[in-house]
């Protein structure tokens, strides 16, 4: 489902589902369990890191994105009602923190967040509080997309050298970037994309992300089938 650029939430930069955003404090979790997500999974299934639990993190999506993001006006947000997606705000920062330090109890032999379901890094503040929780929280281990330039965006910036100094831990790919590493791009069709593996979940390889492992287990550039 798209929007045109006269839609509201188009233009205003915002979800179609107002009535699906919540602040931090008005949800149990700010992370929820794979579980809740079929395409992710709640378990991992193979890898060196088969049995680590797998949660993931959603916010509103265009109001934390960048407009020069390929999928703005068709996001796959349009079509997920249901998603909780969490204000962007230091209510947020506080809530992650609190439960990423609980997971790190629960699980110090390793545990996994999805970053994001809907959304993207919002700050260079917000990355810098994933580098700290990096350090802060062993058992943490990050994988997820992000739209912002990492040539000229200074989130992007940040979010690169994140991710070039730890990329066992920070496994994250830019959306769009050339190249066959670190990067995620969309193929209409039959469309191939030779520099990039399609993702296995698209076509029937394997379940979910749980079942797969290659998003963290590679650098290898991946590419998607739009929706």
């Amino acid at each position: 489902m798209s929007v045109s650029a006269l839609h509201p939430a188009h233009r205003d930069g915002r979800s179609i589902f107002p009535s699906r955003v919540f602040e931090a404090g008005e949800v149990k979790r700010v992370l929820k369990t794979g579980h809740q997500s079929r395409k992710i999974g709640k378990v991992v299934m193979k890898g060196h890191r088969k049995g680590w639990p797998i949660f993931t993190l959603t916010l509103e999506e265009r109001a934390t994105c960048p407009r020069s993001c390929q999928a703005w006006g068709w996001c796959y947000g349009n079509n997920m009602q249901a998603a909780e997606r969490i204000v962007a705000d230091h209510a947020l920062e506080a809530g992650l923190w609190r439960e990423l330090e609980q997971l790190q109890r629960a699980h110090p032999g390793g545990y996994l967040v999805r970053v994001h379901i809907l959304g993207d890094f919002y700050s260079v503040g917000y990355v810098d509080l994933w580098a700290r929780a990096l350090k802060a929280f062993p058992a943490l281990h990050v994988f997820g997309f992000s739209a912002r330039d990492p040539g000229c965006d200074p989130i992007g910036q940040a979010l690169d050298q994140l991710a070039s100094a730890d990329w066992q831990r920070f496994a994250l790919r830019f959306s769009g970037r050339p190249g066959s590493e670190r990067a995620s791009r969309l193929v209409s069709g039959d469309e191939v994309d030779e520099a990039a593996i399609l993702c296995p979940a698209q076509t029937g390889a394997t379940d979910c992300c749980a079942t797969c492992a290659l998003c963290w287990q590679s650098a290898k550039s991946i590419a998607f089938r739009r929706h």
